[in-house]
């Protein structure tokens, strides 16, 4: 005999526990494809060249690392509002913070953390654009919880790739 889960629980928002989340550990992608757009993320890598003055005392990459690093950070502060306001039910928050997240990742290239974002800036309106149809706040905060979990499992994907690309250009330097 089986069981089964009671309709109300599938449609409640799952908490999410960022901290854990990000200390879990994820093998760097081998390829950056489906995790990173690299035409856009070039265009970033492209200012390095223009930073350098030719004297060798900058830190290769220096320019796009400190913007790298940067996302990191900011991204990781915006997972946590996104947790607290998720755990506080403010879809208007949740839709603000997702836009912010969204502009930031396709700056980088960090094309399914922009996807995600996008959506959970779209349900914190009580909207699913995909389907064209108005969503209940119940709907919307099950949904927000479902892509913010896997806006933080690409996320971490996208920071592995990221990191060791940095990690072999700075061998490269060796």
């Amino acid at each position: 005999m089986s069981e089964t889960k009671p309709e109300a629980s599938s449609s409640a928002a799952t908490p999410v526990d960022v901290d854990a989340l990000l200390a879990e550990k994820v093998p760097s992608p081998t390829s950056a494809e489906g995790v990173i757009d690299l035409e856009v993320f070039q265009q970033i890598r492209d200012m390095d060249e223009e930073d350098d003055d030719g004297s060798g005392d900058e830190e290769p990459n220096a320019f796009s690392r400190g913007i790298v690093w940067g996302f990191f950070e900011q991204a990781e502060q915006t997972f946590k509002q996104l947790e607290d306001a998720l755990a506080k039910k403010e879809l208007v928050k949740l839709s603000s913070l997702g836009h912010f997240l969204k502009g930031s990742s396709a700056a980088l290239g960090i094309i399914k953390v922009q996807d995600a974002c996008e959506k959970i800036q779209h349900y914190g309106n009580k909207r699913d654009e995909e389907a064209g149809e108005d969503l209940t706040e119940p709907e919307a905060l099950k949904r927000i919880s479902d892509q913010f979990l896997i806006c933080i499992k690409e996320y971490r994907l996208g920071k592995a790739y990221l990191q060791g690309l940095y990690e072999e250009d700075e061998e490269d330097d060796e």
